[in-house]
């Protein structure tokens, strides 16, 4: 028997086995897509537990509005991000992105807690920021410094994650290592996020969601830290994600229509009161 005969079989035997999904392909601004952005508001109820089974610790509502705007005379999609819990207002961010491949230009982003509120603005272009409000020194002197690494290149900001990670070319299959960064960091990172597979939820209208699981360990591989998404294929949006992180779980859920408050109504004009 030939050598050609022995060695071919076994070649296309190799040519068959899938690509491993541990070879991350870096995603580029060029394989985002955009076209599936829409102007739009989405509200995620979000809770915290201790673990599977037990109570519901802290619920909140995430409410994020997105809607394209002119921005210092550049084309944006700007990104409101407003989280709520019983007590009021949490957490406000309002973010920049441009519109030809996402890239931050500004944020301001606003954290209350019992302690006092901050305040944080980046001007990611210039590698600057400022924080207003009382924090301890060695925090603010560590999100100070990652400020001059924003200039690094493009990179997604990771606080935007739920209305952008929907954008990347998840029909691919395997793992994609995207660079992100959020304000509090020391630089930007490499995250790979990995399609394990399809998922098909179904609505209590009837609607079924069919998505792609992508899970990833947030930037710190064998940290023990976990999130995993469930985004539409159809809709190109987050419908659910599950997170564990320091021992603890986190869950966030998309809402079918937006969680906004409409009362009092305003009368329309020229109604008489009710008496």
């Amino acid at each position: 028997m030939s050598i050609a005969r022995l060695v071919l079989p076994l070649l296309l035997c190799l040519a068959a086995l899938p690509v491993a999904a541990a070879t991350p392909v870096r995603v580029q601004p060029g394989d985002l897509h955009l076209d599936h952005l829409r102007p739009g508001t989405a509200t995620y109820v979000v809770y915290m537990h201790a673990g599977p089974g037990s109570a519901i610790q802290r619920a909140m509502l995430a409410t994020s509005s997105l809607g394209r705007e002119k921005v210092d005379g550049q084309d944006a999609w700007v990104i409101e991000q407003a989280w709520q819990d019983e007590t009021g207002t949490l957490h406000t961010a309002r973010t920049v992105h441009a519109a030809r491949d996402l890239a931050t230009l500004a944020q301001d982003s606003t954290w209350t807690t019992p302690k006092g509120s901050f305040t944080t603005r980046i001007d990611p272009p210039k590698g600057s920021g400022r924080i207003e409000g009382e924090i301890p020194a060695d925090r603010r002197a560590r999100m100070e410094a990652g400020f001059p690494g924003m200039r690094d290149g493009w990179w997604l900001n990771w606080h935007s994650d739920l209305a952008l990670l929907p954008l990347l070319p998840w029909e691919r299959g395997g793992t994609l290592r995207l660079r992100v960064f959020d304000a509090g960091m020391p630089a930007p990172i490499d995250v790979d996020y990995t399609v394990v597979g399809e998922r098909r939820l179904q609505g209590a209208d009837g609607t079924t969601y069919t998505c792609w699981l992508v899970e990833t360990e947030s930037g710190s591989p064998g940290g023990g830290n976990y999130q995993r998404f469930w985004i539409d294929q159809a809709r190109r949006i987050v419908v659910k994600e599950e997170d564990t992180f320091n021992g603890k779980y986190r869950a966030k859920v998309l809402l079918s229509v937006p969680a906004t408050t409409e009362f009092p109504a305003t009368a329309p004009a020229g109604a008489t009161p009710p008496k």
